[in-house]
């Protein structure tokens, strides 16, 4: 296809190549594939979203449950895809006017993300803060390089003993750990830094080490000494893991965040453990079910802001965002319970001060009065 070629191949990286190529094989080529540019109008275009929201079937996914209809979300997907291309046809001049613009889309709110209050994040450390226990001190410390750095599942997979400099408190961010299709290895968006070796043979997907999404991303965070002290255990355990194992059984890719035979960890692993985490913790307000582990990137971003007073350039840079908007629109809106009553006692304590303030320029104009009627 023209457009995924001369654009796509360009322009998306591996897992945005992938999820679009399946929406245009799943829900477009099917529906939309035999008509003309040119026959393609608004109408048309309504026509196609009303059909797959209420009568086109959605396209099974491996792993989750089938659902009875296209969602909302997936709709405004596939408008993302297909105005970006009519776009383009517009720019070949294909076409004069591009149908998408003035579509007719479901109505969708993106669902907030359930995040932990400061207080639950604490209970979970304490309760993984087990260094006899390989397992569950890793994940303490993954948690807290999430909360800590404010940064993503993949980053923390990615990162490396000689990333930290334990003197400085620092911690450099430039990679991220992924899982990638072969055939995407040499797309112009994929900077693999190195591959690992593959368990079995045959399969179609690959872990690798890779550059992150933008030049923002790079970063250097500082880092809380806590933090720090941590890691210098988890790094003495596996010291200890790789004298046990030998260089047959532990596999050495010194990565910091890694399984207990140095093999790498990906996010839904830190996923999946992180809400057994929470499983086995068995608290009635933490739910496994709606908590992940991304949500603890949510929870720092929230506190560094509050802590900051709301310094969104500041947050923004060490948790590598690449603009204002996605740090706003999908970090900056959650508060604490803890804090949601801040504004009401700041207000009411600017009221009782004016209140105070009152009452003395009361007191004040009554002085003069009360001495000229001494006088008399």
């Amino acid at each position: 296809y023209e457009f995924i070629e001369k654009y796509g191949l360009k322009k998306w990286r591996a897992s945005t190549y992938d999820g679009n190529n399946g929406l245009l094989e799943n829900y477009v080529h099917p529906y939309l594939g035999d008509k003309k540019l040119r026959s393609i109008k608004t109408k048309t275009v309504d026509d196609y979203y009303h059909f797959l929201e209420t009568e086109a079937e959605p396209a099974t996914n491996m792993g989750r449950p089938m659902r009875e209809h296209i969602t909302a979300s997936t709709i405004h997907d596939i408008h993302k895809v297909l105005r970006c291309a009519f776009n383009l046809a517009v720019r070949w001049e294909y076409i004069s006017k591009n149908p998408f613009l003035n579509a007719t889309l479901p109505e969708h709110h993106e669902k907030e993300r359930v995040i932990l209050e400061p207080e639950q994040i604490l209970k979970v450390l304490e309760f993984t803060n087990r260094p006899e226990y390989y397992d569950y001190y890793l994940i303490h410390c993954a948690i807290l390089i999430a909360i800590g750095c404010t940064v993503r599942g993949g980053e923390i997979g990615g990162l490396q003993w000689d990333k930290i400099n334990f003197e400085k408190q620092i911690i450099h961010f430039d990679r991220a750990i992924d899982r990638v299709s072969k055939k995407n290895m040499d797309m112009p968006k994929m900077n693999i830094l190195f591959k690992f070796p593959n368990l079995y043979p045959g399969t179609k997907t690959m872990i690798v080490l890779k550059q992150p999404k933008s030049d923002d991303t790079i970063r250097n965070v500082d880092v809380p000494q806590s933090v720090l002290n941590a890691l210098l255990v988890l790094k003495e355990m596996q010291d200890k893991l790789k004298k046990e194992l030998g260089p047959d059984g532990y596999m050495d890719y010194n990565l910091t965040i890694c399984q207990a035979n140095g093999r790498p960890i990906m996010t839904e692993h830190l996923n999946k453990r992180f809400k057994e985490i929470l499983t086995e913790m068995n608290d009635p307000d933490m739910d496994p079910q709606e908590i992940v582990f991304h949500s603890l990137r949510h929870t720092s971003a929230t506190t560094k802001l509050l802590m900051s007073g709301g310094d969104y350039n500041s947050v923004m840079q060490a948790g590598g965002w690449s603009n204002l908007e996605m740090l706003t629109r999908r970090y900056g809106k959650h508060s604490f319970a803890s804090v949601k009553s801040w504004p009401a006692r700041w207000m009411i304590s600017l009221m009782a001060k004016a209140s105070v303030s009152h009452r003395k320029m009361i007191k004040m104009k009554q002085i003069p009065q009360n001495r000229y009627c001494s006088s008399l």
